[in-house]
């Protein structure tokens, strides 16, 4: 199923792929993250965002697909933030 997330005011514009058997996800390759990644108690992942984003991302566009267990984890590297990716 192909899935869509945009935030005019953080510049996101993602597209990806969710396969709800199996519950992975992929960010597509072209896709806009946020410029900046949070740092707070609620979002824990932030250091593990920084690193996928320092491999796939390239002046803030995903040079490459990248996979991902959960829908909320792929919202969280696009969005920089904690984001539940099924309502998102």
């Amino acid at each position: 199923m192909e899935i869509f997330i945009v935030r005019k005011k953080s510049g996101v514009d993602a597209t990806g792929a969710y396969n709800p058997t199996t519950k992975e996800c992929i960010v597509k390759k072209g896709s806009k993250v946020s410029d900046g990644v949070a740092h707070s108690e609620k979002f824990r992942g932030a250091n593990t965002i920084e690193k996928y984003r320092v491999e796939y991302v390239k002046d803030g566009v995903v040079a490459k697909d990248v996979y991902f267990k959960s829908v909320s984890t792929a919202a969280n590297f696009v969005t920089g933030t904690s984001t539940n990716g099924m309502t998102a």
